[in-house]
C-alpha cells in the first residue's frame, strides 16, 4: 500500500481548533436554501486570507476559492454545500441553532468545515503538489438548485477543472468509516403531482358526483405496483405519495384532489419505465372511477454517478489514510444530491463519511436531533485533502 500524503495526527493538531470554531459558528447561524448571505460572508472572510485566493463568480450566495501548488498541473475541485433546513433543533443537542425553525439537520456545517480544513492542509503542503485546488461552496442543495446555479454562472467555464470530489455525512455508518463506490451512488429525484378531477356535490348524494377522493385513494394504492411490477428486484427504487390535498369540510365532495410525491431511481432506463407506468396507472385508474388524472413530473436532481478512474484513485488514497478496514462500499442511496450536476460536467467522486459514535442512539439526516461530533472534522478534512492530492498526482497514482 502506498503511504498517505497526510496523517490524521497532523490533521488533528492543525485543524481541531479552527474547524471546531467554524463549525460552531455555522451551526449557530444556519440559513435556508438561497438565503446563505451571512454564511457566504463568513466563509469569504476566512477565504480572503492565505493560503486561499478568492475567485470572482457572479452568484448572490456561494463562492469559489483557490489554493495554488508549486507549478503547472491539474486542477481539482472540492465541493461543499451551505444551506440548512426548516427544522426546529432539539433542545438537547450539544450545539444549538440561534435561528428559530432553521437547523443544519443535514450536516452541511460539517461539509463546509471539511472543505475549509482540506484547504488549510493543502495550503500547508502547497510546495508538494503541482496544479491547484478549487473550493466550491454552493448554495441551495436541499432544493436541488444550487449546483446548477454555479454551473450557469460559469464556474467551469471560468475555472475548468479535471476532477471534482465531494461527500456527505452518513449516520448509518460508524464514526470515522467512509464509503466509496464506483458508478451510481445516489438516486435520481423526480417530483410527482397528480391532479384528480371529478365532479363535486353533497356528501349525502355521492351518486350525483364523480368523487375524486375515492379515485385518488384508488390511484395511491395502484401506484404501489409501480416499484414491485416495473423494477427488477435487484435494483433500488422508491415511489412515495407524501401529500394529499382535497376537500374543505365534512359534507361536501370536492371537485379536485391533488397528490404529491417523490420517485427515486438508480438507473436511467428504470427512471423512464417507472414514469411511463406511473402515468398509465394514474390516468387509467382515475378514468375507471369516472374522473380525470393530469400527471405532472418535475425532473429533479439526476443520478449521482462516480467516475471509475477518479473513484479508483480516491479509494486508494482513502485506504492509505485510514486503512482498508475503515473503507467500505454502501448500497446505492435513495437520497438524492445535486453534486450529480457537477459530476455530469466533470469526472467526480462522491463519498459518505460515517458519523455514528459507539453507544449513541441513531438519528437520521433531517432529524432535529442529528448533530455529529466535532471529532470528525479533522478526519473529514484530511480525507478531502488526501483525495485531492491523489488526483493532482494522477499519473503517479495510475502506475
Amino acid at each position: 500500500m502506498e503511504p498517505s500524503f497526510f496523517s490524521l495526527d497532523e490533521a488533528r493538531q492543525l485543524l481541531r481548533a479552527p474547524l471546531t470554531a467554524l463549525r460552531h459558528e455555522l451551526h449557530a447561524h444556519p440559513e435556508r436554501s438561497g438565503q446563505e448571505v451571512e454564511t457566504t460572508r463568513r466563509l469569504r472572510a476566512l477565504l480572503s486570507q492565505p493560503p486561499f485566493e478568492l475567485l470572482p463568480l457572479p452568484v448572490e450566495t456561494g463562492l469559489v476559492a483557490r489554493i495554488r501548488g508549486n507549478g503547472p498541473g491539474k486542477r481539482v475541485a472540492i465541493r461543499a454545500d451551505m444551506d440548512a433546513l426548516p427544522v426546529q433543533e432539539w433542545a438537547g443537542n450539544l450545539l444549538q441553532s440561534q435561528v428559530p425553525g432553521v437547523m443544519h439537520a443535514c450536516g452541511h456545517d460539517m461539509h463546509m468545515s471539511f472543505a475549509y480544513g482540506a484547504g488549510l492542509l493543502l495550503g500547508r503542503h502547497r510546495d508538494s503538489f503541482p496544479g491547484e485546488v478549487l473550493l466550491i461552496f454552493q448554495p441551495a442543495e436541499e432544493t436541488g438548485e444550487g449546483a446548477q446555479r454555479m454551473v450557469d454562472a460559469g464556474v467551469f467555464e471560468r475555472y475548468p477543472v479535471d476532477y471534482i470530489v465531494g461527500g456527505h455525512v452518513k449516520p448509518e455508518l460508524p464514526e470515522g468509516q467512509i464509503s466509496v463506490r464506483t458508478g451510481p451512488v445516489m438516486a435520481a429525484l423526480d417530483g410527482i403531482r397528480i391532479d384528480i378531477l371529478g365532479k363535486g356535490g353533497h356528501g349525502a348524494c355521492p351518486h350525483a358526483c364523480r368523487d375524486p377522493i375515492v379515485a385518488a385513494s384508488a390511484v395511491v394504492l395502484a401506484l404501489q405496483t409501480v416499484v414491485s411490477r416495473t423494477t427488477e428486484p435487484s435494483k433500488t427504487c422508491v415511489l412515495s405519495i407524501c401529500c394529499i390535498h382535497g376537500g374543505e369540510t365534512d359534507n361536501v365532495i370536492p371537485d379536485r384532489v391533488v397528490l404529491e410525491g417523490t420517485l427515486r431511481t438508480v438507473d436511467r432506463e428504470q427512471r423512464i419505465a417507472c414514469i411511463d407506468r406511473l402515468r398509465t396507472i394514474a390516468v387509467s385508474t382515475a378514468a375507471a372511477m369516472g374522473c380525470e388524472a393530469n400527471v405532472l413530473i418535475h425532473r429533479g436532481m439526476p443520478l449521482v454517478v462516480n467516475d471509475e478512474g477518479t473513484t479508483e484513485i480516491c479509494r486508494a488514497r482513502a485506504t492509505a489514510l485510514l486503512g482498508a478496514d475503515q473503507v467500505t462500499v454502501l448500497p446505492v442511496d435513495t437520497v438524492s444530491e445535486d453534486f450529480s450536476v457537477f459530476a455530469q460536467q466533470v469526472p467526480g467522486c462522491f463519498i459518505h463519511v460515517g458519523t455514528r459514535a459507539p453507544g449513541t442512539d441513531f438519528y437520521p439526516l433531517h432529524s432535529d436531533r442529528f448533530c455529529p461530533s466535532d471529532e470528525l472534522l479533522p478526519l473529514g478534512a484530511a480525507i478531502y485533502a488526501e483525495m485531492a492530492m491523489g488526483l493532482l498526482h494522477e499519473r503517479e497514482e495510475r502506475r
